[in-house]
Order: structure tokens, then C-alpha cells, then sequence
């Protein structure tokens, strides 16, 4: 099974690489920061599930060990029916800024229309994510990310022609398939229901995770927001797309914490052993840092290469590739971290989302004003920031799982 889901987590990841360099290829620098601009809506816009998709990701798998059943289905469906309800709030809220704000650019128009729509499927997205949580149902789900990957590459035919608007249509058109399958192949089917016992249970559980999480996300947008302030949005541009380097390193680990986490949720709620959960810390973490790392090496000296030849454009962004390919390795090796939010270990918890929003902040912002090169002191910001998180959130795992608490 984990090999299964991880073969469609890398192709998956690989379509994603694709995409980022042909994307490069047909969209200026510019346009290409405009929509990395605009896309931080979407990081903004996730306090509107208030911790809800947290709860269920924590409460189902752990339920479903007990053998509680019913009280994980209803769960799920008051989860359902909030995330419509809200779906819908945020449409009505949007329609008349939509329309009564004059944007400056027919580009930002659209791009904003765009966002609105892909907030509202990622609201869904992330309910449905959330239900794939029983080894048949990560089957499936492997399939959807082979599915996922052959649209992710065919609707770059929108790039080709259309350049940057046909970049926006291509992120609905992904977003709202994507979307589709996984309603159609759902795991957990259940109809409107609410429960206000359910929902605040859930609430208890996943607002303080979600906070924590939130305060990440939101510290993660820091070196853009640092690039707009002191220099350009074709800046942003050209980070970004350096940024795909890591960013495309997280997607294995990511597919593979999504199946790890549940399981080891499934296992605490069964046993309530530390040791097996520092077991699959260890296991996960050598196995990532042993195909991670190699990866970053030959990517090292492969990416200015590629660059150079096929995207001049954007040769500026070689640098910064070459400093975030080692950020995406400790970033996708930390994964195990995962085990403090299975065990509700929330002292561990806090200090090490605290600490790693600290630093995605504070880093950067010293790497901008100690380097000439704006871009580049960023990204050492970036990689100073991963590194400290991966050692500090291994140990405080260690930590927690050989505590007496």
C-alpha cells in the first residue's frame, strides 16, 4: 500500500515539476508574480474552516480505532455541511467585491475571479481529503493522483496558447476535476447532517491545531510579502519559480504524511504506545533524508543547467533554486513531527509551530537586508529556517515520545 500511494505521489510531484518549468517557459516573470501574489489569498482564506478539517483529520482515524463508527460518520457529515454553508457565504461576500472593485489590470481581474473559485473548491478539497483515511480508501486515492498528474500536464495546452490567462484557467480547470473525483470516489458518503456536540468536539480538538497551523501559513508568506515591500512583483516572479524546488520536494513527503498520519493515529487510538509512534518517526525520517538528499545533489547541478538553456528568463532564479532544493529536504524529512499531533502531545506541539513561525520570519527578513542579493539572502533565510525546524522537530518529538506525560 505505501508503495502504491507513494508511486502516485511521485508522479504527482513530477507532473507538478513539469508544469512549474513549462508554465516558466510561456508567462513572463511578471504575470508569473501577479498570480504567486495572488495566490497568498489562499493561504489567508483557510481561517473560514476554523480548525474543523484539523478535528477530522485527528478524530476519524483515532474513532475509527476505537471502533466508534457511528460517531466518526456523523463527524464527517457535520464537517460536510459546515464547509457548504460556508462555501457559499464566501461566494456571496466575494460577488460584490468582485464587481464593485475597479482592479488595475485586466490580468488581476481575472486572476482574482480565479482565486475566488479555487478557495471555494479547496474548501471542499479539504473535507473530502480529510475522509480518505482506510486502506482501500487510500487505493483510491492513489489512483486520483495518477488521474490528477495526466490533467495537471494536459491542460498546459491553456498555457501554450493563452500564456497567462490561460495559466488561471488552467489552475480552476485542475482544481475543479480534481475536486470532482474525489466527490465522485468519496470513502465516506454521508448526507447534511448536524450535530452541535459533534462540532464542538471537533472544534476542541482542531482549533488549536488549525491556530498553530494558521500561524504558519501565514509566517510562510513572509519572504514574498519581504520581496514586494523591497523590491518587485517580477521579483516575486522569479523567487517563485525558484521556489519550485521545494516546494516540489514537499509533495512526496506531504502524500506521504497524509497516509502516515492517519495510521499512526489509528495505532495510538488502539494501543496508546510512545514507542511505536518514535518507531515510525525513525523509519520515516532516515528513509526521506536517504531519497531526498541524493536528489538535492544531482538537482544542484542539473537545475542552472536547464535553466540557462531552456528558460532565460528566468536565470536569476537558478541560485535560488539551488539554495531551496536542501530547504525541501529537511522540510519533507520533518514529516515524523506529525506523531506530537496524533498523541495530542499540545506542549510539544506549540513550541515547535511557535518556534518554526518564528523563524520563517525572522530568517528571511535577516537574509534580505545581509545579502546585496535580495533573492538570495531569502533563500538562505528559507534554508537557515528548514534546518533549525528539522532538528528542533525531531527532538521534541523524541522528546514527547519518551516522556511519562
Amino acid at each position: 500500500m505505501p508503495i502504491l500511494y507513494s508511486g502516485g505521489s511521485i508522479v504527482k510531484a513530477l507532473a507538478q515539476m513539469i508544469v512549474g518549468f513549462v508554465v516558466a517557459k510561456f508567462v513572463s516573470p511578471g504575470d508569473f508574480g501577479l498570480w504567486a501574489t495572488i495566490n497568498l489569498a489562499l493561504t489567508y482564506s483557510l481561517f473560514v474552516q476554523s480548525g474543523l478539517i484539523n478535528g477530522l483529520n485527528r478524530e476519524l482515524p483515532y474513532l475509527f480505532g476505537k471502533g466508534e463508527n457511528d460517531e466518526a460518520l456523523l463527524m464527517a457529515g457535520t464537517v460536510q455541511t459546515f464547509t457548504l454553508v460556508s462555501s457559499i457565504a464566501v461566494l456571496i461576500l466575494a460577488i460584490p467585491f468582485l464587481f464593485l472593485v475597479p482592479f488595475e489590470t485586466h490580468e488581476m481581474t481575472y486572476g482574482m475571479f480565479a482565486i475566488v473559485l479555487i478557495i471555494i473548491l479547496n474548501y471542499y478539497q479539504n473535507y473530502l481529503f480529510s475522509t480518505f483515511r482506510s486502506k482501500d480508501s487510500f487505493l483510491q486515492l492513489s489512483k486520483l493522483q495518477f488521474i490528477h498528474a495526466f490533467v495537471n500536464i494536459v491542460t498546459l495546452l491553456f498555457v501554450v496558447y493563452f500564456s497567462y490567462y490561460g495559466m488561471v484557467i488552467k489552475a480552476v480547470t485542475v482544481s475543479l476535476v480534481y475536486v470532482f473525483l474525489l466527490h465522485i470516489y468519496r470513502p465516506i458518503k454521508v448526507g447534511l447532517v448536524w450535530n452541535k456536540a459533534a462540532f464542538f468536539k471537533l472544534i476542541k480538538v482542531g482549533l488549536p491545531i488549525f491556530s498553530l497551523a494558521y500561524i504558519e501559513s501565514i509566517a510562510s508568506t513572509a519572504d514574498r510579502l519581504l520581496i514586494i515591500k523591497y523590491s518587485t512583483v517580477t521579483d516575486v516572479g522569479l523567487y517563485s519559480f525558484g521556489f519550485y524546488a521545494l516546494s516540489s520536494f514537499t509533495i512526496f513527503p506531504s502524500s506521504i504524511a497524509s497516509y502516515i498520519y492517519p495510521k499512526m493515529t489509528y495505532n495510538y487510538g488502539k494501543t496508546h504506545d510512545k514507542m511505536i509512534m518514535w518507531r515510525y518517526v525513525k523509519k520515516v525520517t532516515v528513509i526521506l533524508l536517504l531519497v531526498l538528499t541524493p536528489l538535492a545533489v544531482i538537482g544542484y547541478f542539473v537545475c542552472p543547467i536547464l535553466i540557462d538553456y531552456f528558460f532565460p528568463d528566468y536565470a536569476a532564479s537558478s541560485h535560488i533554486m539551488q539554495i531551496l532544493l536542501f530547504a525541501g529536504v529537511f522540510s519533507g524529512a520533518v514529516i515524523g513531527v506529525n506523531a506530537l499531533w496524533s498523541m495530542k502531545m499540545w506542549k510539544y506541539m506549540i513550541i515547535y509551530q511557535l518556534l518554526f513561525s518564528i523563524l520563517l520570519i525572522v530568517c528571511p527578513f535577516v537574509g534580505i537586508h545581509l545579502f546585496e542579493d535580495k533573492l538570495a539572502g531569502i533563500s538562505y533565510g528559507i534554508l537557515i529556517a528548514y534546518l533549525i525546524n528539522f532538528i528542533s522537530g525531531i527532538s521534541l518529538t523524541y522528546f514527547a515520545t519518551h516522556s511519562k506525560e
